[in-house]
Parts: C-alpha cells; structure tokens; sequence
C-alpha cells in the first residue's frame, strides 16, 4: 500500500516532483526553468525510516504533511507491486473511494466519502475530476485508460474548484507522469499471470542535444479472460495499447515549454453480468405461461447472445461476445515563463474519443435488455494562469480557464424478447465552460497561517437532436425529435483554510469549501423525451473538515486524522417522473437537501528497521433530509398519476466503512534486497436506493507480493497476488428491466510474476 498524506490549498510553483530523491544530476544552463526542489529535510525529519511524500496537488511541490486538505498518495512503485491497470482497481489502495462500472460497462462512477453520481449515459459530469498532469478529462468513458509509466497517483478528497481546471463536489484524482530525465535512461518490464494475462511496458528517456529532453513509453495488456459460459466460451479477454511522448524544451533560462502526445487502442471483451436472483422479467410482463430462469449458481459465469434483429441493426452475431472499444488520442502543450515575481504558464490541450460497446444487461442469451454504445467525444481546453515565486508570507495563483467539450451519441437497446421491440436513442451534445480562479495563503506568524480561494464558474450545456424512437416497424427517417433543451449557470465556489503548528512536525487545520457540480440532461430510452429531458440543475455541497497530521521521526510514525461534515443540496439521483400519457419515465433529478459527516485516518509506523506498517480507514454516514420520490404511477381515469414516498432518513448509496492496510518487511543481502508483503482492503455493504434486494454485501480482499533485486535498481523480479485466498464478492447490483437481478461479479484469486530491467 501506498504512503499517505495531505495536499495543501494554495501554492507559488509548479512541477512533478518524485515521490522520493532523484539521483544528482548535473547541473544545467536551463536549469532556473525548472520547479525549485522540495526543502530539505531537518536533522530531525531524517532519522525517519518513513519516505518523505512529495505532492504537486496545490500547484507547488511541498511534503504532503505541511499542507492543510486532505488526499492520498499511491506511488507508482505501489501501483506496480499491486498490480494496477485501470481507475478501477485504485479503491483497494485508497480510502473512502469507490470506483464502479455502470451495469459492468466501460463507464466508471466515482464516489468519494458518500459523494457520487450513477449514470450509464456518456453525457453527464463525473463528482470526482479526473486529471492528467494537470490536464481535465471530463468524459467519463474516457477515463477508464491504462495507467503506465506514472510517477504517483494523488487522491484529492472534498470539493474542488479554486486551484484546478472543474469544479467537482467529491474531489480530484490527479495521475503525475514520469518525466524526461536529464541523462539516459531506459526500461523495460513484463508480467505473466493467471487466465493468460500478459503486460509489457517500456520507456526511453533522455537528452536530445542541450536544450531539449524526451520520454517515449508505451504499454500493451494481452489476455485474462475469467469469465465463462456454459457452453465452454469464455469471456473477459484484453486486448490494450497505449504510447505516450513527452518532450522538454528550455529555449532559455527562464522557459520551458512541454509537449504531450498520447493514444490509446482497447478492442477487450467487456464485463459479463451473472443473475443473482432468478430471471422473471418475462413472467411479470407476459403471466405464468412464460417460464422463469434459474439465478447463477456461479459468480465466475457469464451469459451473452441476442435477437438476430438487434444483431443486424449494430452490426455484430447474435452469438457474439460483449465487447468495450474505446479509442482516445490527443496532446497538451505547456509553457511556463519565469519572472522575478511569479510564474506564467499556459496549458492547452486537445482529446478526442470514440466508444464502441456492446453490452448484455440481462445476463442471458434472450433479448431482454441488450444495450451498444456508438459514442464520440472531443475536448479542447485552455488555462492561463499566475503563480508567486519566491521566498514570501504571501504565496498565490490566479487565472482563466476555458473549456468546450462535444459529444454525439447513439445507445440502442434490444428489448425483442421483452417488449417486442429495439429502440434506439440518438443526441449530440455541446458544454462551454469558462472560469476565473484565484487562491492565496499568508502566513501570519512562522506557525499559523491561512488561504482563502475563490472561483466564478459559467457554463452552458446544451442537448440537440434528440430522437428516441422503435426501429422495428418505424422509419428512422421520419423519427420525432425531441426539444432542444438548454441548462447554464453562473456559480461561485470558494475555499478558506486555516493551519497551525502547536509544536515541531504537527499541523493542525480547519477548513471550509463550497463546490459545484454540473447540471445536464437524462438521456435514457424514452417515449417522452419533452418530459425526461429536461435539465437537472447543479448540485452544491457546503463542506466543513477539521484535521491533525502528525510525524513523529524519531519514533517512525505518522499518523493523520480527519472529520468531516457535508450539507448537500440538490443531489443528483437516479430516480424517475411521470408522463401522464405512459406513466413512469426513467431520469435524474434533485434531491433537495442531504447531509454527510464521517472520520478519516491514515497511519504509517516503521518499529523497526526494515519492517513499515500502514493502515488508513474512512467511515462515512449520509442521509436524505428533503426528498420525496416516485414509487409508483397509477392510471385513474385514462391519465397516469404518481404516488410518491418521502426518503427522509434513508441512508445515501455508500459503503460506510473502508479499510486499507498493509505490512511489508524489506530484507538486506548484502548488494541484493528480497521485499515481502501483505495487503488488505475491507468495505462494508452498499446500500441501494432500489431497496435491500440490490445491496451489495461488504467483502474483504487479502493480496501478497514479493520482490528481489539489487539495491542499484537494475533489475527485479517479483511475484503478486491478488484476492489470494479467492473472495467470491459482487462489486455492483442493479436492474434494466422488471424481474432481471443482475450482478457484476468481482475479480476470482489471480496471481503473476514480473521482471523488469532499468538502465
């Protein structure tokens, strides 16, 4: 597991700094173009066996625990032992985030502390910012990419907005590259586990004459199918790649200018479900003439197939294998301009990416709820932006941010089999987003300080061309279209943040932050796309955390602890409305108000030497205070009326409790080193909003690694495994249809090898 600790608010420079010491380089003409190091450790600090955590979170490199917010840091050298490849697998080293895939597709939700949004729709905004040195990718298929050649992994936690290019409500997960080194460098690694999985990553790094270094990595991902069915096919194949070339120019002193250009290739079986309870969808819609299935007496099983109808119409067999392809591509351009006061950079970038995705959300070979995604996305975005230089009390960042994302959509679903028809919904999509920023710290005295941050925010979502319409027996050409809807805003968000220092190595903080969340549009199947299109509005938070993050060098302990009290308004939520024509319409809507509070803690104790203990946990607790929902419509006189329900009270869907430890011994041998391991992750049940029926029942998952190599790093072999003693466990439950349970099954026990090489 990963070291913990604590990003800060508001900062002068900015960079990616190493998780540990870089090797000494020599020195350079260009070098003042480059982010001042993180500050030497006292005599003090460095008798710890702990490793000094270096975060960029707040603009600046700074140690983790001088800084008063709250987030996670995952090493990358973690990230490998662990075996991590998608944003998926980073809740098992993290606490208080849950990573899920709508309907086991390739489209991820994100939770942190209870905060998080569902949505099986690609046009809507995640409660948790994804960023790539720095750079906002806010399509949520696109975020499901592989993770290589990444130096640390920082989980923000709480509302955003006054440092980064969004504004999000849960928080932030920042990837930071490795970057071009000033000497050569290279390195190759390969890995061989359970079901055929294979993994291959390399990277070249190094000078190209005086002025100008690169970094050309690249990673391939082969194998692993788990799942099958009972007629010995087999489902759960990858099938990525990926290559990334970074380039450094210093053409003076005072400038340097980065180039990232990045693509991505998957053509991977998607996620097969498993039915957990039986199928009786077409027993409910038909009477007892039509039989009901038998639920799986295995989770590893999947079932797949389709109508030759809904087959010919997405252009696959009717036997074919469920399937994500998802394709990204795109480059950022960076420029940073030192003055004697403060720091210019410009960070432009463009991405674009397309999804094809075939999915069976009946868990069967019928034709209940067959679902393809045609989708494609682009985003072009622009940040300039001042940060302070310099030795000051006073340190700051301010700028502009501007954002225009497109999105044209296609999701059909095969619905042959239970109601005799396949619908098809089409739409395109166009969000403006533009923001000016600004965020200070002051210390006060050499132990007390405090920051204050603001943003204004205006964007403008607008949903065109909607048709939702039957393909059997309808004429596409001649399809309704639905209105043109339309949803802006105009918010602030802010952040204050006091700290203070009692004694030497302790920190004690309070902070407050108000974060926004977009707003969009339902674009589910539907019948009456006037009525479940039309916008749901933002949601806010008002969050209160107070926190105290404690090292203790020459006892080798640190131990951080935070609480946290959130007000809620206008959630999110996956619910529904009446047409009073044909009754129930699928769609999102707001919640009026909600609360959460909780506790965090994050411990790291090295009692000898050699041997380093970490355990990091999080309990959160949210409720509905202001929410009445449909249960049901009823027809009274030809019209549809609904019947509704207060949900004041009812638990909001998280798991409460998540658990994260690991303990790991390092041996010396003389030039050699031998690693050894364990690690665990606990999350209690997730309660649904759909009732008891689709909780999902708490698990705890054990894994275990081991590494030899000499202590010059030049070669290592090592071995992992995950789930080592096989919980069989569920990581989603949900429903598409009336009567079809369906459940994702979580991974089986998997183990590998791995070697790799450095120069």
């Amino acid at each position: 597991m990963g070291a913990t600790g604590v990003a800060a608010a508001a900062a002068p420079d900015t960079g990616t700094a190493s998780s540990r010491p870089a090797p000494p380089v020599k020195a350079r003409p260009n070098a003042a173009a480059r982010p001042p190091a993180a500050p030497s450790p006292s005599p003090a600090e460095s008798t710890s066996r702990l490793e000094a955590i270096t975060v960029t979170a707040d603009r600046r490199s700074q140690n983790a625990q001088n800084v008063p917010s709250s987030i996670a840091v995952i090493t990358g050298r973690d990230l490998a032992a662990r075996n991590v490849n998608t944003v998926f697998d980073l809740q098992y080293l993290t606490p208080s985030l849950q990573v899920t895939p709508q309907f086991g597709s390739g489209q991820p939700a994100f939770t942190i502390r209870g905060v998080g949004f569902n949505d099986y729709a690609s046009n809507n905004a995640p409660t948790v910012g994804i960023y790539l040195d720095e750079v906002a990718n806010p399509v949520p298929f696109a975020s499901n990419g592989m993770m290589f050649d990444i130096s640390r992994v920082e989980v923000l936690r709480g509302p955003q907005g006054t440092l980064y290019g969004r504004n999000t409500t849960g928080g932030a997960i920042n990837y930071i590259l490795n970057h071009p080194t000033d000497s050569f460098h290279a390195g190759l690694s390969g890995q061989y586990g359970r079901f055929d999985a294979g993994k291959v990553e390399g990277y070249l790094s190094g000078p190209l004459g005086r002025y100008i270094k690169v970094r050309l990595s690249g990673q391939t991902q082969q194998g692993g199918a788990w799942q099958h069915d009972d007629q010995g096919g087999h489902l759960g194949n990858v099938d990525r790649g990926a290559a990334r070339l970074l380039v450094e120019a210093t053409p003076t002193d005072s400038m340097k200018v980065t180039l990232n250009i990045h693509g991505s290739r998957d053509r991977s079986d998607a996620n097969g479900l498993h039915l957990y309870s039986p199928l009786r969808s077409l027993n409910i819609l038909y009477g007892s003439a039509y039989p009901i299935y038998p639920a799986d007496t295995d989770r590893d099983i999947a079932h797949w197939g389709t109508s030759p109808q809904f087959a010919r119409e997405i252009g696959i067999s009717p036997s074919a294998k469920p399937f994500s392809h998802i394709d990204t591509g795109g480059l950022s351009l960076r420029i940073d301009q030192d003055f004697v006061a403060f720091r210019l950079t410009e960070l432009a970038s463009y991405d674009a990416a397309a999804r094809q995705e075939y999915d069976n959300y009946d868990a069967s070979s019928l034709a209940i709820a067959d679902v393809y995604y045609q989708s494609r996305a682009n985003v072009f975005s622009n940040e300039l932006r001042l940060t302070s230089r310099g030795p000051s009390r006073l340190s700051w960042v301010g700028g502009i941010y501007y954002s225009n994302q497109y999105l044209s959509d296609q999701y059909h679903s095969g619905f042959m089999d239970s109601y005799h028809f396949d619908r098809v919904v089409k739409y395109s999509q166009m969000v403006n987003t533009i923001s000016g920023f600004g965020q200070a710290t002051y210390r006060l005295l050499d132990r007390l300080s405090i920051t204050g941050g603001l943003r204004i925010e205006h964007e403008a979502r607008s949903l065109y061309g909607f048709q939702s319409y039957m393909l059997s027996g309808s004429d596409p050409g001649n399809a309704p279209f639905g209105p043109r809807q339309h949803y802006d805003y105009t918010k602030p968000s802010a952040k204050f943040a006091i700290q203070y220092n009692p004694i030497r190595n302790d920190m004690l903080y309070a902070s407050y932050s108000h974060g926004i969340k977009s707003g969009g549009f339902t674009t589910y199947n539907t019948a009456a796309p006037q009525i479940s299109t039309k916008p749901f509005k933002a949601e806010t938070i008002d969050a209160w955390e107070l926190g105290n993050k404690l090292d203790l060098p020459r006892q080798n302990l640190r131990l951080n602890l935070s609480s946290f009290y959130y007000d809620y308004h206008g959630q999110q939520i996956q619910s529904a409305v009446v047409n009073p024509q044909t009754g129930l319409v699928g769609s999102i809507v707001n919640a009026p108000h909600s609360h959460l509070y909780g506790l965090e803690f994050e411990a790291e104790w090295s009692p000898l030497p050699g041997l380093t203990l970490t355990q990091s946990g999080g309990w959160a607790i949210g409720q509905f205070d202001d929410f009445y929902s449909v249960l049901r419509a009823d027809r009274i006189n030809g019209t549809y009326v609904g019947v509704y329900a207060s949900r004041r009270g009812d638990s909001l869907p998280a798991p409460k409790l998540t658990l994260n430890g690991s303990a790991a011994y390092r041996w010396s041998m003389g030039d050699y080193t031998l690693t050894t391991s364990m690690n665990y992750s606990l999350r209690s049940t997730y309660r649904s909003l759909f009732g008891p029926l689709y909780n999902v029942a708490g698990y705890t998952l054990w894994g275990a690694n081991l590494s030899f190599g000499p202590k010059n790093n030049r070669w290592t072999v090592a071995a992992f495994g995950n789930n080592i003693f096989n919980k069989r466990y569920d990581v989603e439950r949900n429903y598409f249809v009336n009567g079809d349970t369906v459940a994702l099954a979580g991974m089986p026990a998997t183990w590998g090898v791995r070697a790799a090489i450095s120069y």
